[in-house]
């Protein structure tokens, strides 16, 4: 599952380069926005439904407890397009324009 995690986010940056690269429209971040709203929920269920091994053997500290680094893929991924997710929403809405800058 971290290896299917690694090859949404391919997935999911390569959309998001080739609408920053494209001709600005409304559409067109539509479809981005839908497209990673569905990657964020396929991340979602997999970090839910994720049986293997969450936290890792050796538990350094007592109130604490350290994850995998596979599940640890899982959850900064499924965190990442989150957070992605929320600033195609703010772009979308007009709110903030943030993540298609022309820098």
């Amino acid at each position: 599952m971290p290896v299917i995690a690694i090859l949404i986010d391919l997935i999911t940056c390569a959309s998001y380069f080739f609408q920053l690269h494209s001709t600005p429209s409304q559409s067109l971040y539509l479809l981005g926005m839908i497209l990673q709203a569905f990657f964020a929920l396929i991340l979602l269920i997999i970090a839910f439904t994720y049986s293997g091994k969450k936290f890792a053997r050796i538990q350094p500290h007592l109130f604490y407890r350290v994850v995998s680094i596979r599940y640890g893929i899982i959850l900064v991924s499924t965190f990442i397009n989150g957070a992605v997710l929320f600033l195609y929403v703010l772009n979308y809405l007009g709110i903030n324009d943030v993540v298609f800058f022309n820098f």
